[in-house]
């Protein structure tokens, strides 16, 4: 891995890590799509949500899936996570 591939491999792992910690915090997250996004799991070098079973593989250090290390970083954080929103259930009224 080149030290670009690097770089983007650690700003796919800093923004699954962001995601990570708001869920971990209690909000609730949603993806680009507006679904409830559950979490990112690490194993085996792959970055990925879901189960075993059945996974979206996002990212592998190995570069199988390797269109998020051949994106530029600008472009990827745009694409995927800039229409991300966090809520925190603390400030919902209730109706």
């Amino acid at each position: 891995m080149n030290r670009l591939e690097k770089a983007r491999w650690r700003n796919i792992l800093r923004k699954a890590a962001k995601a990570n910690r708001l869920l971990k915090k209690g909000y609730l997250v949603f993806d680009h799509y507006g679904n409830r996004f559950d979490g990112f799991k690490f194993s085996n070098g792959e970055l990925y949500q879901g189960s075993k079973n059945f996974k979206i593989v996002w990212a592998s250090k190995d570069g199988r899936w390797g269109s998020a290390l051949n994106t530029s970083i600008k472009k990827y954080n745009s694409d995927r996570f800039n229409k991300w929103t966090a809520v925190h259930p603390k400030y919902i009224k209730k109706i």
